[in-house]
């Protein structure tokens, strides 16, 4: 029998954090509150449900889902069904609040300071190519031409903290 693996990846900015998880199928994990401040994620490919310990209630993602799991901190657990890969928003403190949504339109107006993550393919955002993990910060009162170019761009504002 072989043992499912699991790596972890975070790299913490000024504002916030970009996460990463990258699972063989059959691995199951918690994390706990003092570690789990990922509001958003995407799956870049695989399934999983993901829920609370102990709770019947849970919910599915797979391949390209875009989903939050601020509803179920503090504790969330993960049960990987096939191959996994997931890329996260995190926020730096448990207090801060987050909209966090995907690019689907060819401009984007942002109102207040805002963040652009890549979680996949080669987007173009005013004319410069992203890739996988690549973020911007977003000026208010400015607009962004977006050439999602067959990728996968978040776009995160702070809304209280």
């Amino acid at each position: 029998m072989t043992i499912p693996r699991y790596k972890h990846f975070f790299k913490r900015l000024d504002k916030f954090s970009v996460c990463a998880i990258k699972a063989d199928p059959n691995w199951i994990g918690v994390e706990r509150d003092v570690e789990c401040l990922g509001a958003y994620h995407y799956v870049v490919h695989g399934r999983a449900k993901v829920g609370v310990p102990f709770k019947e209630e849970y919910f599915e993602v797979k391949s390209k889902d875009f989903f939050s799991m601020q509803h179920l901190f503090p504790t969330v657990m993960m049960d990987i069904q096939d191959d996994f890969y997931m890329i996260g928003f995190s926020a730096l403190h448990g207090k801060e609040k987050w909209d966090g949504r995907l690019v689907t339109e060819p401009t984007v107006l942002v109102q207040k300071e805002s963040h652009l993550i890549c979680f996949d393919g080669n987007p173009i955002v005013n004319g410069k190519q992203l890739e996988r993990f690549d973020y911007a910060d977003l000026s208010p009162d400015r607009t962004y031409e977006i050439n999602l170019n067959g990728g996968a761009l978040g776009l995160f504002t702070e809304v209280s903290v």
